[in-house]
């Protein structure tokens, strides 16, 4: 049996779909033509989506515990004492979240050392001098310097993730009198009190979008400095074997752009066809170009 012939192989698998891209996305996609970016720095780029989806992860997972607190609570009025093992494992995940979404703005500021460091005077090693002292970058684009300026969640996070580092976990209780999740760790200190966070779902949904919003502004940036060299795309798959389009990245994108690579090979009738050209733009630009 040939692979075409293989049933577990998918008919079609489209890749190239640049309608639903994130700001993220669409750089890490896109930047290949106007950025070379070392081994380092592509995993930094790679870990802002993947570790702010992680974060996401935690999120969600802190939501699904959420209802267990009831078990302690149960625990503790019936026997008068409870290991709270539920609250715990929510603290748990909450740091989590917190040490994944601070790790998203650690590659963040990487990425922008390796893309806009070269034009710049000052710009070091630091993530923490980045957000703190982005005014003694010199040539820094004003729309990062806004962005990082609006970064008031960046010092609460930062904390949370040094401290956490070294220290066990901090604890979850849900309140009586509000129906509230608050966070507690007393081994760190908030106005030289225990640090308390009254609500914590409300402050990890603040934190998840205050930080969605930064990286969006960064990257949307990031995006506007990309130039006009067409670089190869990755369309998709048919029958286990790949499809490619070339595009240039400063033009519209969407599922019609470029120019398709491998039409050549899925025209012979040897070969499974791309159930996509029919309707495909780059296909037609393709085929044009060669009549």
């Amino acid at each position: 049996m040939s692979n075409e012939d293989d049933p577990r192989l998918a008919k079609a698998v489209l890749f190239f779909a640049p309608e639903y891209w994130g700001e993220v996305t669409r750089f890490a996609k896109l930047c290949s033509g106007t950025y070379s970016l070392s081994k380092r720095d592509a995993r930094a780029l790679a870990g802002v989506s993947a570790h702010f989806e992680k974060a996401q992860i935690f999120k969600s997972l802190a939501e699904e515990l959420r209802p267990t607190l009831d078990i302690d609570r149960e625990e503790l009025n019936r026997q008068g004492f409870t290991p709270a093992n539920h609250a715990r494992k929510l603290a748990a995940v909450v740091e989590a979240f917190a040490v994944e979404l601070y790790s998203a703005a650690d590659c963040t500021a990487q990425v922008l050392r390796a893309t806009l460091g070269p034009s710049t005077r000052g710009f070091k090693a630091s993530t923490s001098f980045l957000f703190t002292d982005y005014g003694k970058i010199f040539g820094l684009p004003e729309p990062i310097v806004n962005a990082l300026s609006a970064a008031d969640w960046y010092l609460p996070l930062r904390y949370l993730r040094d401290e956490l580092t070294h220290r066990d976990t901090g604890h979850c209780n849900l309140q009586d009198d509000t129906g509230l999740v608050s966070y507690m760790h007393t081994g760190m200190s908030k106005n030289d009190k225990p640090l308390i966070y009254e609500d914590i779902f409300t402050t990890m949904d603040g934190n998840l979008n205050a930080v969605n919003e930064f990286l969006g502004r960064v990257f949307h940036f990031l995006v506007s400095t990309l130039s006009d060299n067409p670089i190869q795309q990755f369309c998709g798959i048919t029958k286990g074997r790949m499809l490619m389009r070339s595009i240039v990245p400063t033009e519209p994108l969407s599922f019609n752009s470029g120019t398709c690579l491998s039409h050549r090979w899925f025209e012979q009738p040897e070969n499974p066809d791309c159930p996509f050209a029919e309707n495909c733009g780059a296909y037609l630009r393709a085929k044009a170009m060669v009549a």
